[in-house]
């Protein structure tokens, strides 16, 4: 069986940059690392607190940049709701069965910080010419990414997405309503992962990593 480190050594093996979205404290760009992945890195983290630790651990990779903003539908500030840990931030309120699986991860206030869409920072990243991959983990707001990167969503070789099973923040986009969308814009499953234990008392799966590929375009982008 193919484990997740093997999958993304075959996926990013012909990839140029990935786009961490939702970097936390560089978690999944370290695992990449570890995975074989040589290229570039741009790593996404609003939150001030965090965007400090994880600037400290990318500065000995000098492939691998930090961008203290959120990925958002459109440029602007928003509130992001702040949890002590800080995997739980997030533009949306839980619900009561995140409290419950995570009860340690407290509220802790909110911060004002500063949004962009990919459509508007695509040439500023660098990414024409290139395969890009893009990772999603933003609690809720993927969908809301993937509809602001408008025309440039058709560049993108490979997404990797957080994907809900059940409700845990309140708004949040469904799995029926990504995966719908996914599938109008030309994506197609590669592998869903389990990325949690999930409800013990239940056995409800709350999360899985999904990863789609491109089926519309060769995945190598053009200057417009």
């Amino acid at each position: 069986m193919m484990t997740p480190q093997e999958r993304r050594r075959v996926l990013l093996q012909d990839i140029d940059i990935v786009i961490d979205g939702g970097a936390n404290s560089g978690q999944y760009a370290k695992w990449i690392r570890e995975c074989g992945f040589h290229g570039t890195i741009i790593s996404f983290e609003p939150a001030s607190e965090t965007f400090a630790l994880l600037s400290d651990v990318a500065r000995r990779d000098d492939d691998w940049h930090c961008r203290q903003e959120a990925l958002g539908p459109e440029d602007g500030y928003v509130a992001l709701n702040l949890t002590r840990t800080s995997l739980g931030s997030s533009v949306f309120r839980r619900t009561s069965l995140h409290f419950h699986m995570w009860p340690d991860d407290v509220n802790a206030g909110t911060e004002q910080v500063f949004a962009r869409s990919l459509r508007s920072l695509w040439e500023e990243l660098g990414c024409e010419g290139s395969r890009v991959f893009l990772k999603l983990d933003v609690e809720g707001a993927e969908l809301s990414v993937l509809k602001g990167a408008g025309p440039v969503l058709d560049r993108i070789a490979l997404l990797e997405l957080e994907l809900p099973l059940v409700a845990i923040h309140h708004e949040a986009p469904t799995l029926t309503e990504m995966l719908n969308f996914l599938t109008e814009r030309g994506f197609s499953p590669v592998a869903l992962e389990q990325n949690h234990s999930g409800d013990e008392t239940t056995g409800q799966m709350l999360l899985v990593d999904g990863i789609f590929r491109s089926s519309t375009s060769d995945g190598v982008t053009q200057s417009t």
